[in-house]
């Protein structure tokens, strides 16, 4: 999700044009030029530089981020710790440059200023090109996550408290979730539903075979469609954690993003099928696992009830979510509504009480919210809504 963006001084923020920026860290005899803003969040600031002066392989220009304080404690204040792992040992990233650690400041090259993202093709007016996209999105993904033992045991080193911190997010996150839902919407499953999902957190803590390094916020507006294939940016999420919680992107599209509307028929099983061949490079056990898809809807599941923590004073306030450089995306409450409904539908069988939890909360929703300023229906991506449109009006002149 985005944040909004209050940027700090910096030591390239005002200067002169011509004047080299001050960015710490560069290696002896590198200079790069003022920066301009890309913009960043509460947790950041972005830029993009000239490289006036440099290695040849640097390129043309350089983004240079930086992390702002945080909260000792707080999860924001991982950042770049996560970060930096992430750009350090997850292939289909930015190559890490430089990095300045009193600062918090890294140095990453520069993927391109006018290459469109994932969410670019999905709020755009091709269909054919959006799937393609998306399945691309996918493969990479599942190919990015690392399994390998050993990388593990060092990461989780150089991770440290964030490793905790992690931990404990998941079996915290969706219970407050299924509390909160129960505080504004009067429960009846919400015991239940809490023991159920904890149950579920637990599985997939304790199936570590299946435990990997993975990008963590993989939206499709940190996807970056490059001639070479779909890098991502933002790694400010990675961290160890099962792979069904990456695969869950896929499944029950963007968990964690802004840029979430209905997709069109099919395409998130073949997005599934997509990430399950990317990750099979390295967990060839997955393709044939009965207990693989119960897993990725699990994980899903937990991403849901934890994104209705996130979700709901939103929802309760009807707002609606905006993307950068003035891209909209849906209502809170028509996502909450749709994710529930997702959890009822999807979950039933394995995950019954929790299902039967999210059915209540898409009924209050509808009885409670369904005479708001704003449509409960969650639209479809504009990438196949203009073809849908023509076909129906097709149909409706026959």
């Amino acid at each position: 999700m985005t944040d909004e963006h209050h940027p700090e001084a910096d030591p390239g923020t005002g200067e002169a044009a011509g004047t080299a920026a001050a960015v710490p860290g560069l290696p002896v005899g590198v200079e790069l030029g003022p920066g301009v803003d890309l913009g960043g969040s509460t947790r950041s600031e972005v830029r993009r530089h000239e490289v006036r002066r440099g290695p040849a392989d640097w390129g043309p220009s350089v983004v240079v981020k930086r992390f702002l304080p945080q909260q000792v404690g707080s999860r924001a204040a991982m950042g770049y710790t996560r970060e930096l792992v992430g750009l350090g040992h997850l292939p289909g990233t930015p190559r890490l440059l430089a990095r300045h650690d009193d600062s918090r400041t890294l140095v990453m090259e520069d993927l391109g200023e006018q290459l469109p993202t994932l969410a670019d093709a999905l709020l755009g007016t091709d269909p054919g090109a959006a799937w393609r996209h998306c399945l691309a999105w996918a493969a990479a993904l599942g190919a990015t996550v690392r399994p390998d033992p050993d990388l593990l045991v060092e990461v989780r080193g150089e991770l440290g408290e964030a490793v905790i911190e992690d931990r404990d997010a998941r079996r915290d996150l969706p219970r407050r979730g299924l509390i909160r839902l129960h505080e504004a919407a009067g429960l009846r499953t919400t015991a239940a539903a809490c023991s159920e999902i904890l149950d579920a957190v637990e599985w997939l803590e304790q199936d570590t075979r299946r435990h990997v390094l993975g990008p963590g916020d993989t939206c499709p507006d940190n996807a970056v469609l490059t001639p070479g294939g779909v890098r991502f940016i933002d790694l400010e999420g990675a961290g160890v954690r099962h792979v069904a919680y990456e695969a869950a992107y896929a499944a029950e599209p963007f968990s964690t993003c802004w840029c979430v509307f209905t997709p069109p028929s099919g395409l998130t099983d073949a997005m599934l099928g997509a990430f399950t061949a990317g990750a099979a490079r390295r967990l060839p056990d997955l393709v044939d696992d009965p207990d693989w898809p119960r897993q990725v809807r699990a994980a899903a599941a937990i991403w849901v009830l934890s994104s209705t923590l996130w979700l709901m004073d939103g929802a309760l306030e009807d707002r609606t979510f905006g993307g950068g450089a003035g891209q909209h995306g849906p209502a809170f409450r028509a996502l909450l509504a749709a994710r529930w409904g997702w959890v009822e539908r999807e979950c039933r069988t394995e995950l019954p009480d929790v299902a039967a939890a999210c059915g209540e909360a898409r009924t209050w929703a509808l009885r409670t919210w369904g005479a708001g300023t704003s449509s409960l229906a969650l639209p479809g991506y504009p990438a196949w809504s203009a073809r849908d449109e023509a076909r129906r009006a097709v149909a409706g002149g026959d």
